[in-house]
């Protein structure tokens, strides 16, 4: 066996010297005309690749995996902050949503309502009392913000009610309905003067102290005739109902029944009136 080693050894030396020698005169041939050995550089390099493709894949493979590890993570951080951002905008969309309909609301019933001497700002209702006679709510401006007892209270052209009680942050409305609520109106076509009652929740408005000889007819529009100061003339009051003229024989004023012009249970918003004493600043 050590006789085998000894014989192979010498053998093995002179291989190796002859692949050095070889590859100086390659390397000699290649430095004085490339051209010529192109050919052979081309199949050693394809007889390499598998191995240089071998050593190269562990550190190729790390690379890849890492940079796909940091990129999912980098990935999901992005994603968490773009959530965030869309709960926030979204908070934000839907706060902007309910200024721009309150503004809408607002232009709406400023545009119905006559503006030349007075001055608005809206309110909300923040309760409505349930007594089937009262017709009683509270809002949510008080006399922190200048409202006064007996100041008039529209929705759009038509009037809602006045103010009887005023806290610094409240204040309580009462309604044309409010059975103990009265106001002077006029008929719109005719020009006849009445007085409208109020007679519950639910109910009618009675138009009162009318002549048995009106000519008053269902469809006709009440407004307010500005008699007694507190009401500007030509607000909307109440529309005559189908058979709801009554004029009984011997009686010497007709019963006229009428149907708010302000729908109660669906107004959640309203306006409250200055009248303009040479200082129009807005409230």
């Amino acid at each position: 066996m050590n006789d085998t080693n000894y014989h192979a050894t010498p053998g093995f030396s002179f291989r190796f010297m002859l692949l050095i020698l070889c590859a100086l005169v390659l390397m000699a041939v290649d430095n004085r005309n490339p051209a010529s050995l192109s050919a052979v550089r081309t199949v050693a390099t394809m007889m390499v690749y598998p191995l240089l493709y071998s050593v190269d894949f562990p550190q190729q493979a790390y690379q890849r995996s890492s940079g796909f590890l940091t990129n999912q993570q980098q990935l999901a951080d992005e994603n968490l902050i773009l959530r965030q951002q869309v709960g926030v905008f979204s908070a934000q969309q839907q706060d902007l949503d309910k200024v721009m309909a309150e503004n809408q609301r607002l232009r709406t019933m400023l545009n119905a309502a006559p503006r030349e001497t007075y001055t608005f700002t809206m309110a909300e209702i923040l309760e409505i009392a349930q007594d089937p006679v009262r017709g009683l709510v509270t809002l949510n401006k008080g006399s922190n913000d200048a409202v006064q007892e007996s100041q008039v209270v529209l929705h759009g052209n038509k009037i809602y009610g006045q103010v009887v009680s005023v806290t610094p942050l409240t204040s309580n409305v009462m309604q044309l309905i409010d059975i103990g609520h009265s106001i002077p109106v006029e008929s719109k076509r005719t020009g006849e003067r009445g007085l409208a009652n109020g007679d519950g929740r639910g109910r009618p408005i009675k138009i009162e102290n009318l002549p048995a000889s009106s000519t008053v007819k269902p469809g006709d529009v009440f407004v307010s005739s500005g008699l007694g100061g507190l009401f500007a003339a030509g607000y909307e009051v109440a529309t005559v109902l189908p058979g709801g003229v009554d004029v009984k024989q011997g009686d010497p004023f007709a019963t006229v029944l009428a149907m708010p012009a302000v729908d109660y249970e669906a107004v959640r918003e309203v306006l409250l009136v200055w009248k303009n004493t040479g200082d129009a600043d807005a409230r």
